[in-house]
C-alpha cells in the first residue's frame, strides 16, 4: 500500500482524499492546507494527520508519495521539493505555467528516477475510452480533425480576487480548469503539437479576469484541433474526432464530481450510427491505481513525459498567442 500525503485540502484535494476512500492501493496519511482551521474537520472525518507546513509534510517519514493539490503558480516550488526529500510526486493539472517549469519537474522526477503522477483522469472516462480502442482498431481511419467545447459556470460567483480568477494562476481563462484537460486528449490521439492560434476575452468577468478562450492546434501528422472553454454558461462538455472513416462524439452530462452519464455517439463509414450511454466511475480512482501500477514496476504509466510536455507546450502557446491577439506560435 502507497503512504501518500496531500497538499492542499480545498475543493479538488477534498474530491481526491474522497476518491481514495476505498482504495486498496493508497492511504491518505496527512495532509497540509494554509487554512487549517477549513481542513482539520475533514482530515479528522478521514483519518489523517493535519500539518500546517508542506516542507514539513514532504520531509515527513513513513511517507511514499506526495500529492500536489494547491493554486498551480505553486506546483513547480512543491513537487521539486517533494521529489528532493525523495517521495513520489502526483501532481494535479496543469503540471505547470510554462515549458521552462515543466522541464524542471520533468528533469527532477528523472534524476529521482519516479514516475510523475499527473490530474487527468479524463482518460479514463468510459466514452472516451471507447473513442481510443476505435481509433487504435483503425475504425476510424486517420484522424482529420478534434473539435472540443468544455464549459461551465463553477466559477462566475467567485469573488475576482480568487486564485481560479486570477491570470496569474490561471491565465487564458478557463485553460487551466478545462482545456488543459483536452490538450492531454488531443495529445493521446494525435500525437506532438507544432503549432497554436488561441484568442482570450473577457466577455462577462471583468478585465483582468478572463472567461473565453479558444485555440487551434497542428499537429505533426497533419491533424488539426480546436478546444473552446468558456466560464460563465451551465456546464457544456462535447468532444468530436472526425476521421476520414467514421467519426465519434462525446457529451458528457455534468462535471466529474456530480456523477451523471455521458453519451456516445459513433458514426461508421456507410453512414450508420450507434449510440449509447456510459456510466460515470471513479476516473480519480482508476488514474491514481494505474500510477501505482507504474510505481510497483507493474505496467507502464499511460501519461509519458513527453506527452506531460507537449501538453505544456500547448498551454504555453495558447498564453502566448492570445497575447498578441491570435498570431499562430510555433511549437
Amino acid at each position: 500500500m502507497i503512504r501518500i500525503g496531500v497538499i492542499g485540502l480545498g475543493w479538488w484535494g477534498k474530491q481526491i482524499v474522497t476518491c481514495l476512500a476505498e482504495s486498496p492501493r493508497f492511504k491518505v496519511v496527512a495532509g497540509c492546507d494554509v487554512d487549517h482551521n477549513m481542513a482539520a474537520p475533514f482530515a479528522r472525518q478521514h483519518g489523517f494527520d493535519l500539518v500546517t507546513d508542506y516542507e514539513d509534510l514532504v520531509r515527513r517519514g513513513g511517507l511514499d508519495a506526495i500529492a500536489v493539490v494547491t493554486p498551480h503558480l505553486l506546483h513547480e516550488e512543491m513537487a521539486i521539493a517533494a521529489l528532493a526529500a525523495g517521495k513520489q510526486v502526483f501532481c494535479e493539472k496543469p503540471l505547470a505555467l510554462s515549458t521552462a517549469s515543466a522541464e524542471r519537474i520533468l528533469a527532477a522526477s528523472a534524476k529521482q528516477g519516479g514516475v510523475l503522477g499527473i490530474g487527468h483522469e479524463r482518460r479514463y472516462e468510459p466514452a472516451l475510452e471507447k473513442v481510443r480502442l476505435l481509433l487504435e482498431s483503425g475504425a476510424l481511419g486517420r484522424v482529420l480533425h478534434m473539435d472540443a467545447n468544455v464549459s461551465h459556470n463553477n466559477f462566475r460567483n467567485m469573488d475576482p480576487s480568487n486564485w481560479r480568477r486570477d491570470p496569474r494562476h490561471a491565465p487564458a481563462g478557463a485553460w487551466t480548469a478545462l482545456g488543459i484537460h483536452i490538450g492531454d486528449l488531443m495529445v493521446s490521439l494525435a500525437g506532438a503539437p507544432t503549432r497554436v492560434a488561441a484568442r482570450t476575452a473577457s466577455q462577462i468577468f471583468p478585465a483582468p479576469s478572463e472567461d473565453f478562450v479558444s485555440a487551434d492546434v497542428d499537429f505533426a501528422d497533419g491533424a488539426r484541433g480546436r478546444i473552446t472553454c468558456l466560464s460563465t454558461p451551465p456546464f457544456y462538455a462535447r468532444f468530436t474526432l472526425i476521421g476520414d472513416r467514421g467519426w465519434v462524439e462525446v457529451q458528457e452530462g455534468g462535471n466529474v464530481d456530480k456523477g451523471l452519464p455521458s453519451t456516445f455517439v459513433h458514426c461508421k463509414p456507410d453512414g450508420t450510427r450507434e449510440s449509447r450511454e456510459y456510466a460515470p466511475v471513479n476516473t480519480v480512482r482508476m488514474n491514481f491505481e494505474a500510477w501505482a501500477d507504474a510505481l510497483e514496476g507493474r505496467a507502464p504509466y499511460r501519461f509519458t513525459p513527453d506527452q506531460l510536455l507537449a501538453n505544456i507546450r500547448i498551454f504555453d502557446g495558447v498564453v502566448r498567442s492570445a497575447a498578441k491577439n491570435g498570431e499562430p506560435v510555433a511549437l
